[in-house]
């Protein structure tokens, strides 16, 4: 059995760091989204606009690029090492 490149464990990691992080971002930001949709009682002026919030909802897509960097960063390190050991037979 050939030794594992030290690079394939490497790029594994940030793959499963990046799903990680995405998801916990997704989960914040659905959670944001869902806070928004809920009806507030506002002053006849209208109600005041939290920039808090708003960063907080963007990360529900940031969370969702994440993961799916994740999954092509994982996919490309199966592929890569598919392809060595197809070369070194």
């Amino acid at each position: 059995m050939t030794p594992v490149p030290a690079w394939r464990h490497s790029f594994q990691t940030l793959g499963f760091a990046f799903i990680i992080i995405g998801a916990i971002a997704t989960v914040i930001g659905m959670a944001t989204i869902i806070t928004l949709a809920t009806p507030t009682s506002c002053p006849a002026n209208g109600c005041v606009y939290n920039l808090g919030t708003g960063i907080a909802a963007s990360l529900f897509p940031s969370g969702l690029t994440l993961i799916t960097a994740g999954i092509v960063v994982i996919w490309m390190v199966k592929v890569g090492g598919e392809r060595e050991v197809r070369e070194s037979s």
